[in-house]
């Protein structure tokens, strides 16, 4: 099957080119044509683009220019409009490939019922973006495994999704036409999510490849996230009635279990049977730091062993490697004991304008989840309305608990 990739760019000509020979160096002997929509640029990718893009590919190249920046959506369509392969591949401009990336993808269509695919996205530290997008029993969007280590098994799995990014997505042409391609009512911004409620709609499911890999450098374009709450409303009122709570039931599949949060964050962690065994493993006076950082590696989400890890670098005068397993853990967690450390940490090693800067952004966040307490319990009976409705009996005990333990007002003690 041809495939076309289709690139929308606005300036960030060094990206896009970065973009481009990692595409053509990773992409030897494939049956592919490569598409540039120039969102109105005015830097040299105005100048550099076209002679770029002919000398990688040739003929099998076209920059496609518009005369301002239209977004996202309307430069993907336009470019899907332009395509001639089987299958679409949209790529946004700050990734690089790696060897081996198409095979997967396009061994995953061999499946009639796929409606979209995509690589395992990597941080360029070599921590997972992406397999798979999650939400939590209040809608909220989530990369599933954020963080984890590149090479962990569980990003690898195949698993139900109900969305997968649009950062780089692959689609049959025909499959994207019939759902009426993006949407364009958003501005940069939802239209990938829209797209797979689309697809999951008609009956088609989404993979993410694991097999294949590419690097994101995420939201390197000025004002990604502008219109970000104008897009998350256009995009409950248009699916809010397909979304379902999924993210503990991806746990549940991996053996992890969610946990729900006094101002109703949601975060994955292990079974407390597992965290008591791995820390009495680690108990002791002969505590192994190495070994410890070595099992994290294997189970990211031990939260006691980031706080052994912490604790015992910072014992032996290594900060700044106390300093960075304590960033690490900030990934998975934020309880204030996780906190608290960090904090301790950067006042010791005299960051003090980090740690202002640290200190002020979880006292803002604080502060935004009082205004919102009196509307939380509302939002979690609502929530175990519908996990009951559903048939979810698991959420339905999860809320349950929350709102033993959180849930009471003064009128109710």
């Amino acid at each position: 099957m041809r495939v076309s990739v289709i690139i929308p760019a606005w300036n960030l000509w060094e990206m896009t080119a970065a973009c481009l020979r990692s595409l053509a160096e990773c992409s030897i002997g494939e049956d592919l044509e490569v598409l540039v929509v120039d969102n109105g640029s005015t830097d040299a990718t105005t100048r550099e683009l076209e002679p770029l893009g002919q000398r990688l590919w040739g003929a099998d190249f076209r920059a496609l220019r518009l005369p301002e920046n239209l977004g996202f959506a309307k430069a993907c369509n336009l470019g899907a409009r332009a395509a001639d392969g089987d299958l679409l591949f949209f790529l946004n401009n700050d990734t690089t490939c790696t060897p081996g990336w198409l095979p997967p993808l396009r061994a995953a269509f061999e499946d009639a019922r796929l409606g979209a695919a995509g690589p395992l996205l990597l941080y360029p530290d070599g921590t997972a973006q992406h397999c798979g997008v999650t939400f939590s029993p209040f809608c909220k969007v989530s990369h599933l495994y954020e963080h984890f280590p590149g090479n962990h098994p569980v990003l690898r799995k195949k698993r139900p999704l109900q969305a997968i990014t649009g950062a780089a997505l692959v689609i049959r042409r025909e499959v994207f036409a019939e759902c009426g391609g993006f949407f364009e009512g958003y501005q940069n911004g939802f239209e990938d999510l829209d797209l797979c409620y689309a697809l999951t709609d008609r009956g088609y499911s989404l993979t993410v490849a694991g097999e294949s890999v590419l690097y994101h450098h995420t939201s390197q374009t000025p004002g990604r996230f502008e219109y970000d709450l104008q897009n998350s409303r256009l995009f409950y009122q248009r699916r809010v009635q397909n979304i379902q709570a999924d993210m503990h039931c991806l746990a549940r599949l991996d053996g992890y279990e969610m946990r729900i949060g006094p101002t109703l964050s949601c975060w994955l962690a292990l079974p407390e049977a597992q965290e008591r065994e791995l820390g009495a493993a680690f108990s002791g006076t002969d505590f192994d730091a190495a070994a410890c950082a070595a099992q994290l590696e294997r189970e990211p989400l031990w939260r006691g062993g980031w706080l052994l890890l912490m604790d015992q670098l910072e014992a032996e005068g290594k900060r700044r490697e106390a300093l960075a397993a304590g960033v690490r853990a900030m990934h998975f967690f934020s309880q204030p004991d996780v906190r608290n450390r960090l904090l301790r940490l950067l006042r010791k090693a005299g960051l003090h304008e980090q740690m202002a800067q640290f200190a002020r952004g979880i006292e803002e966040y604080m502060q935004a989840a009082r205004k919102d307490e009196p509307s939380r319990r509302v939002l979690v009976q609502r929530a175990r309305r519908k996990a009951y409705a559903d048939g979810d009996t698991y959420l339905a005990g999860l809320l349950g608990h929350w709102l033993e333990r959180y849930g009471k007002t003064d009128a109710d003690a």
